[in-house]
C-alpha cells in the first residue's frame, strides 16, 4: 500500500479530532472514515502527542507563576509568625505554635529548592489575640 500525501493524513487527522470533539466513538469514526482501525490506532496516539506538547508549553509559564507564587506565600507565612514570637505582647502559647509554624515553612521552603513543589498536610491555624498584625 502506498504513504498517502501529508495532505491526506492532516486531513485525517483533522477529521478525528472533530469526531472525537463531537463525542463519536472509535468504531464510529473508523466506519465514518473508512480507516483501518491500526491506521486510527496510530492517528489517535499522534492526536494525544500533540495534544499534550501543547498543553505542556502551555502550561509551563503557569507552573512556574504558581511556584513563585507558593515560595511567597511560605516566605510570607513565616514573616508573620516571626512577628508574632518577636512581639513581647504574644502570649507564650501564641510565640510556641508560631515557631512550630515558622520550622515548617523553612522547611518547606528548603524542600522546595531541593524537590520542587511537595504536597505537605495543612498548616496548623493558630489562633491569636485580637490585635492587628502587619507586615
Amino acid at each position: 500500500m502506498a504513504n498517502k500525501p501529508r495532505e491526506q493524513i492532516q486531513r485525517e487527522l483533522d477529521l478525528i479530532k472533530g469526531f472525537q470533539e463531537k463525542g463519536f466513538k472509535d468504531g464510529e469514526i473508523i466506519h465514518q472514515l473508512q480507516i483501518e482501525p491500526r491506521t486510527y490506532r496510530r492517528y489517535k496516539a499522534r492526536i494525544i502527542k500533540d495534544f499534550m506538547k501543547v498543553w505542556e508549553q502551555e502550561n509551563k509559564d503557569s507552573a512556574r507563576i504558581r511556584y513563585a507564587q507558593f515560595s511567597k506565600t511560605l516566605e510570607d507565612c513565616y514573616n508573620i509568625n516571626l512577628k508574632i514570637v518577636n512581639d513581647p505582647s504574644s502570649s507564650n502559647k501564641d510565640k510556641q505554635e508560631s515557631s512550630k509554624i515558622m520550622v515548617i515553612c523553612k522547611s518547606q521552603l528548603a524542600r522546595l529548592s531541593k524537590d520542587g513543589p511537595v504536597f505537605q498536610p495543612q498548616l496548623p491555624v493558630v489562633e491569636v489575640d485580637a490585635k492587628e498584625i502587619t507586615i
